[in-house]
């Protein structure tokens, strides 16, 4: 019969937390904890080759093979654990697992609390980002208007200059000019162009534009959807063997309505810009000036074969201002091979605002049938775009 181990209770308690165990863990869980300990602090294995962690570390694999001798020679004199001298008994267990039933019921509350608060900084981020846009537009149209203050100041400077080298006679009539000087109104909107302007300028708004610009595409995708499987599916069988003519014909007659719906879209918008930009605004340029790049854009813009005719205008004799209509009549054919039933007119008006500066004001009219207006749309960007770069005056 085996002699008794000398040690006590507390001292094999210290060698299975020696081997990072429990106290009554079994010889599996003994050999196998000291193989893992026995990869990190054998000699050979240690990673930090300094002397004094290499002593260390031999110390420590001293102790771990000490405890694991031990404990093996007591498991196999007595075929069972030793006795543990801090083993918890049942209450103490319960008390335990209560515990932790609290710390992970506050560890997932905690879980929860940080998710909320990520999600608050993301949204914060975002509206930040959000205002610096806001921030930076403002900061261009504040620079912008400024700019345009700059030119007027000095457009009125040089007015101020002119007006004073004049005879005195004439100085009083020119004097009285810019006073009662009429502001160019605003051209009178085509019909339609109210309720055009009025959804457009919200597609446009920079910070939710692109919300209801989403929607109203998933809007008439729906309705096209609707009435194409309505019109296709009254007449052919929704379960018959043709189902899959009627499934292409529906696809077909919704890409054709997308493609329709588009380009009417497309087109609305085009003109609602262009209306936009033909607003009453200055440009640093002379009356007789800025009719002269007018009318040079307007010869330069043309679409099938056809030209820009001017059907009214005039520049003042005094060069105080002008007015101008014209008109684009275009075929849909190359090379005007079908009567031409389309027609794109411009109106212009100007006024002297000073020795060298204009207000100017245009506008645009669109004769075309509805599944013609995209090539009509791209005379009249193409127009805007020649007007306002060789005027110098784009808003």
């Amino acid at each position: 019969m085996h002699a008794p181990d000398p040690r006590t209770h507390d001292d094999y308690d210290r060698l299975y937390y020696r081997l990072d165990l429990e106290p009554g863990a079994s010889a599996a869980d003994i050999k196998h904890n000291y193989r893992q300990l026995a990869q990190i602090f054998h000699p050979d294995k240690w990673r930090h080759p300094t002397a004094a962690s290499l002593h260390w570390a031999d110390e420590q694999f001293k102790r771990i093979k000490e405890a694991r001798e031990v404990l093996e020679a007591y498991w196999a004199a007595h075929h069972e654990a030793p006795a543990s001298g801090s083993a918890p008994g049942h209450a103490q267990r319960l008390r335990v697992r209560e515990q932790m039933r609290e710390l992970e019921l506050r560890r997932d509350r905690l879980h929860g609390e940080l998710d909320g608060l990520q999600r608050d900084k993301l949204r914060t981020l975002a509206e930040m980002a959000r205002m610096q846009t806001e921030r930076e537009r403002l900061i261009g149209e504040i620079v912008r208007l400024r700019d345009d203050a700059a030119r007027e100041r000095a457009a009125h400077a040089a007015w101020r200059e002119n007006e004073q080298a004049a005879s005195s006679a004439a100085s009083l009539d020119v004097d009285q000019e810019p006073d009662t000087m009429p502001v160019v109104p605003e051209l009178a909107p085509s019909e339609g162009h109210a309720i055009r302007n009025f959804f457009f300028a919200r597609f446009d708004d920079p910070s939710r534009g692109w919300l209801m610009t989403l929607s109203a595409v998933i809007v008439v995708l729906i309705a096209l959807f609707v009435v194409a499987h309505r019109l296709v599916f009254s007449v052919f069988d929704a379960t018959g063997s043709w189902r899959w003519l009627a499934v292409l014909l529906q696809t077909l007659l919704i890409a054709a309505g997308a493609v329709l719906a588009g380009g009417f879209a497309w087109s609305q918008r085009t003109l609602h810009r262009a209306d936009r930009a033909g607003r009453v605004h200055g440009v640093p340029l002379p009356a007789r000036e800025t009719w002269r790049r007018v009318t040079a854009a307007l010869r330069g813009t043309s679409r099938h074969g056809a030209v820009w005719q001017v059907e009214t205008g005039a520049l003042s004799p005094d060069d105080k201002g002008f007015e101008l209509q014209a008109v684009l009549r275009y075929s849909t054919k190359p090379h005007g091979e079908s009567e031409t039933h389309q027609a794109v007119t411009f109106r212009c008006r100007a006024q002297a605002a000073g020795a060298g500066a204009t207000r100017i004001a245009w506008d645009f009219g669109v004769q075309a049938p509805t599944w013609w207006l995209v090539p009509a749309a791209k005379v009249v960007r193409d127009l805007r775009r020649r007007v306002e770069a060789d005027i110098a005056g784009r808003v």
